[in-house]
C-alpha cells in the first residue's frame, strides 16, 4: 500500500491541475496492469499487451463515458505514447508511475459531432405564405410542399441539415358572381424551419482526429 501512494503521489508531480481530475482512476488503472505482471516480466511489451487487453475501461475513464465503444476503445488504444516507457522497468511502483504519465498524456478532448446526436437547432423561424384567391384545382398539401421548397430554397438551406415541422395546411373558400357563381380557394401554409444544427457533446477520440 505504501508503495502505491509513493507511486500515486510521484504522478501527481508531473500532470497538470486539468488532468488531476482522473488521476484516480488512470493511477487505479496502471496499478490493475502493474499488479497483473510478475516483476521480473515488466517490459514495455507485456504492459502493452495488458493495456490492450483492458482498452475498453480505459476508454471509459479516459471519455469519461460508460458507453465508449470498442472502435473509441481502439482509438484511445492507437493514441498512448508507449514508445515513452522504458524497455524493462524493474519494480512495480515504477510500472505505476511510468504507465500512468503516459496514460494521462491521452486525455481525450470534448466536441460536439454529428456523430453524437442532434441536441437542437441554433435558428429556428415561423413562416406563413398564402396562395391568393384563385380557382379550383389545387389542394392544401400541395400549396404547402410548394411553399415549403420555396422557402428552403430561399434561404439557401438546400444542402444544409435543416428541419421542417409544425406544418399547419389550410384554406379559405368563397363564390363569386351572381348567375354563375364561380368558387375560389385561398390557400394558407404555416411551417416553422430550423437549421444550423447544435450537435451533442462528449470527450472523443474523433475530437483528437479534426485537430
Amino acid at each position: 500500500m505504501k508503495k502505491a501512494l509513493i507511486a500515486f503521489a510521484a504522478v501527481a508531480a508531473f500532470v497538470s491541475p486539468s488532468k488531476a481530475q482522473n488521476l484516480a482512476e488512470i493511477a487505479q488503472f496502471a496499478q490493475s496492469i502493474c499488479g497483473d505482471i510478475p516483476e521480473g516480466s515488466l517490459t514495455r511489451t507485456t504492459i502493452q499487451g495488458k493495456v490492450q487487453a483492458s482498452a475498453g475501461l480505459l476508454a471509459k475513464i479516459v471519455t469519461g463515458s460508460a458507453d465508449a465503444n470498442a472502435t473509441t476503445a481502439e482509438e484511445v488504444y492507437k493514441g498512448i505514447p508507449f514508445d515513452k516507457l522504458p524497455d524493462r522497468i524493474p519494480t512495480e511502483s515504477m510500472c505505476k508511475t511510468e504507465l500512468a504519465k503516459i496514460l494521462l498524456e491521452k486525455k481525450v478532448s470534448t466536441c460536439q459531432n454529428p456523430a453524437f446526436g442532434l441536441a437542437g437547432w441554433a435558428n429556428q423561424e415561423t413562416v406563413q405564405g398564402t396562395t391568393g384567391w384563385r380557382g379550383g384545382g389545387y389542394n392544401q398539401g400541395a400549396f404547402c410542399t410548394e411553399f415549403t421548397n420555396r422557402t428552403i430554397a430561399s434561404r439557401g438551406l438546400g444542402n444544409q441539415p435543416h428541419l421542417v415541422d409544425n406544418v399547419k395546411p389550410g384554406e379559405e373558400q368563397r363564390r363569386t358572381g351572381f348567375l354563375n357563381s364561380v368558387a375560389e380557394y385561398n390557400y394558407h401554409c404555416s411551417i416553422t424551419l430550423h437549421w444550423t444544427p447544435i450537435y451533442n457533446q462528449r470527450a472523443d477520440p474523433v475530437c483528437d482526429a479534426r485537430k
